[in-house]
C-alpha cells in the first residue's frame, strides 16, 4: 500500500470514528445524575404531577390503615412534599434497552437510510477539518424556527393537560372557603297543644287548644365560623405554594427532557455523519480491491463492511431516541400527536452564562423561596388555625327560641281567645364531650408538623449542596476535558496519522489509536451534557431559575 493511500485511509477514518463517538450513549453522564437519556420504549415516561399531603393537615402519614375502607395514599419521595389527590412515578428518562439489529433495517415503514456515495473522486478530510467538525456539531444551535427552552416553557403552562388540570384546586380552594363561611340555618315550625279527643268539658276540664309558631336560632359563641374561614383560607394559601412547586417540578423535568432532546439530535446528526462517511471508506476500499489489490485490502474491505452495518444500526438507534425525546417533550408542552416528529430543539448545550452564587448565596434563595418550603411553613399555620377550631368545637350551638305568636283559643267555653310569646335559650352542658381527643389530635399535628418542616429544611439545605457540588465538578471536569484531555488526544492523532501514511505505524496500532481518540471525544460529550443537567438541577433545587 502506498504512503498516498495510507494517507487518505488514515484521513477518511476520523470523521468516521468521531461520527461513531457522538452516535455513542451517554452512560457516564447519566448515571452521576441518576437520570440517563435513552430509548424510553416500556418504561414510564413522565410523571403525573400531584401535590402530595397537604402541609398542616391531620392526614395519616402512614398511609392507609389494613382492613380501613378508605384508601391512603402513595407517599412523596423523599425531599419534596407535594399531596394525596394525585400520585405519579418519578419519570426515569430510560437507557436504552436493547440495540438495533442488522434485520431491523427491512422492516416495514423504517427508516430510510442516506444512499450510498459513489467511490471516486473523494477528497480527503484532514484531522482538523474534522476538529472543525466536531465544534461544529456540538455548538449548532438548532434551526431558526426551532423550538427554545423558554418558549417550551410557555407552552407547558398554557398546554399542559396535567397542570390544567391541578388549576382547578385553586377554585374548588375557594370553595371550601365559601362553604366554611356559611351559618347554620335557623328552624322554624308550627305546633297546636291540648288538642281534645272529644271535647273539654267540666266533669273534663283541660285545654284550651294552643297554636305555636316556634323560631329556633343557633348562636355561635365560640365563634366556630370564623375559625373554620381561617382553617379554608390557611389551606388555600398550602394549596398556592404547594401549586408553585408542582410548576417548579414540572419546569424541572421539561428541562431535562429537552436536553435529552437536544443531546439526541445531536447523536442524529452523528450518526448520520458516521454512515456517509464509513460509506465513503468502504467505497475507497472496494476501490483498491477493483484495481488489483489483494490480501488484505480485501480483508480491510470486509471489517468496513461490517463497521458500515454497525454505524447503521446506531443510526436507526440514534433516530429512536430521537423520537423519543420529541414524544417526551411533547407530552410536557401539551402539543399535538401530529406536531410531535416536528419539534426540533433550538439552543446550545454550552453554558455561556454567568456563573452560579456562591454556595451561602443558594442556601438563602432556597430556605427563602423553594415553594415547597414555603407550604410548608404555611401548613404550620394552617395546623394552628385547626387546633383553634377544635378549641372552638368544644361547645355546640347555643340555641335561642322565640315563640312570637301563641293563640289560645278559648272560644269552646265563650270566652274571648288571647295571644302571648315565649322566649326560651338552650344551653348545651360540656360536662363529657369537650371535644377532648380532636383538641389532643390537633396539637401533636401541629407539633408533627414541626418537626417535617425542620426535616424538610434539612433535606433542602442538603439538595442545594450537592447540586452545588456537581455544578461545579461538571464545569471543571468539562474545562479539563476540553482544555487538555480532547486537546491533547488531538495533537496525539494528528501525529499518528502522519506516521501512519509514512507507514511508520500499522493499521492495527493506528486504528486503536483512533479508538484512544473515540473514547476522548464521548468524554467530551459526556461532560458536556453532565454539565447542562447539573445547571438545570441546581436550578430546581434553589427554587429560583439562575442558570439559563
Amino acid at each position: 500500500m502506498t504512503s498516498a493511500r495510507l494517507g487518505r485511509l488514515a484521513g477518511k477514518a476520523r470523521p468516521w470514528i468521531l461520527g461513531l463517538a457522538l452516535a455513542g450513549r451517554a452512560e457516564t453522564a447519566m448515571a452521576q445524575s441518576q437520570e440517563p437519556a435513552g430509548r424510553q420504549s416500556g418504561g414510564v415516561l413522565l410523571e403525573f404531577p400531584s401535590f402530595g399531603p397537604v402541609p398542616g393537615t391531620d392526614d395519616n402519614r402512614m398511609g392507609g390503615s389494613p382492613g380501613a375502607m378508605d384508601g391512603g395514599f402513595t407517599a412523596p419521595e423523599a425531599g419534596i412534599i407535594g399531596g394525596n389527590r394525585r400520585v405519579g412515578r418519578v419519570p426515569r428518562m430510560k437507557k436504552p434497552a436493547r440495540v438495533a439489529s442488522a434485520a431491523s433495517l427491512g422492516r416495514p415503514g423504517g427508516m430510510q437510510l442516506p444512499a450510498a456515495l459513489p467511490g471516486t473522486g473523494i477528497a480527503p478530510s484532514s484531522p482538523e477539518q474534522t476538529e472543525a467538525e466536531l465544534t461544529t456539531m456540538v455548538d449548532d444551535e438548532g434551526p431558526p424556527n426551532g423550538l427554545t427552552l423558554d418558549a417550551a416553557i410557555e407552552r407547558m403552562m398554557a398546554s399542559n393537560l396535567d397542570v390544567m388540570a391541578l388549576k382547578y384546586e385553586i377554585p374548588q380552594a375557594d370553595a371550601d372557603i365559601l362553604s366554611a363561611g356559611l351559618r347554620t340555618n335557623p328552624l322554624i315550625y308550627f305546633d297546636t297543644q291540648f288538642i281534645p279527643y272529644s271535647r273539654f268539658t267540666n266533669a273534663q276540664p283541660g285545654g284550651p287548644t294552643q297554636y305555636d309558631i316556634n323560631i329556633t336560632y343557633p348562636l355561635d359563641v365560640t365563634h366556630k365560623r370564623q375559625a373554620r374561614i381561617r382553617v379554608a383560607k390557611s389551606a388555600k394559601s398550602v394549596l398556592e405554594a404547594q401549586f408553585q412547586d408542582v410548576i417548579r417540578r414540572q419546569i424541572n423535568l421539561l428541562c431535562k427532557a429537552f436536553i435529552d432532546l437536544q443531546a439526541a439530535r445531536i447523536n442524529d446528526m452523528a450518526a448520520e455523519t458516521a454512515v456517509r462517511e464509513q460509506q465513503k471508506v468502504l467505497a475507497e476500499a472496494r476501490k483498491r480491491v477493483a484495481e488489483g489489490s489483494k490480501g488484505k485490502a480485501e480483508e480491510s474491505a470486509e471489517r468496513l463492511a461490517v463497521t458500515l452495518d454497525k454505524a447503521r444500526d446506531g443510526l436507526l438507534e440514534a433516530r429512536d431516541v430521537l423520537n423519543d425525546a420529541q414524544e417526551a417533550v411533547a407530552v410536557l408542552i401539551g402539543a399535538p400527536t401530529e406536531e410531535t416528529e416536528r419539534i426540533i430543539p433550538r439552543g446550545t448545550l454550552r453554558d455561556h452564562g454567568p456563573p452560579a452564587p456562591a454556595l451561602d448565596e443558594l442556601l438563602r434563595l432556597a430556605l427563602n423561596h423553594r415553594p415547597d418550603l414555603v407550604a410548608a411553613r404555611r401548613g404550620i399555620g394552617r395546623a394552628q388555625a385547626e387546633m383553634a377550631l377544635q378549641k372552638a368545637n368544644r361547645l355546640d350551638d347555643v340555641f335561642l327560641f322565640y315563640d312570637p305568636f301563641t293563640l289560645q283559643d278559648n272560644s269552646p267555653q265563650g270566652l274571648r281567645s288571647t295571644t302571648s310569646w315565649v322566649a326560651a335559650i338552650t344551653v348545651p352542658l360540656p360536662i363529657y364531650n369537650r371535644n377532648q381527643g380532636n383538641i389532643a389530635r390537633a396539637r401533636c399535628n401541629l407539633n408533627q408538623t414541626q418537626v417535617e418542616l425542620a426535616s424538610l429544611e434539612r433535606r433542602v439545605a442538603s439538595e442545594v449542596r450537592l447540586a452545588e457540588r456537581e455544578y461545579r465538578s461538571s464545569r471543571d471536569l468539562l474545562a479539563r476535558t476540553e482544555g487538555t484531555t480532547l486537546a491533547n488526544q488531538h495533537k496525539l492523532t494528528v501525529r499518528n496519522a502522519r506516521a501512519f501514511a509514512q507507514g511508520k505505524l500499522s493499521e492495527d496500532d493506528y486504528l486503536s489509536h483512533l479508538e484512544d481518540e473515540t473514547e476522548a471525544i464521548r468524554s467530551f460529550r459526556e461532560a458536556l451534557i453532565r454539565h447542562r443537567r447539573s445547571m438545570v438541577d441546581l436550578n430546581a433545587a434553589v427554587g429560583v431559575r439562575l442558570l439559563p
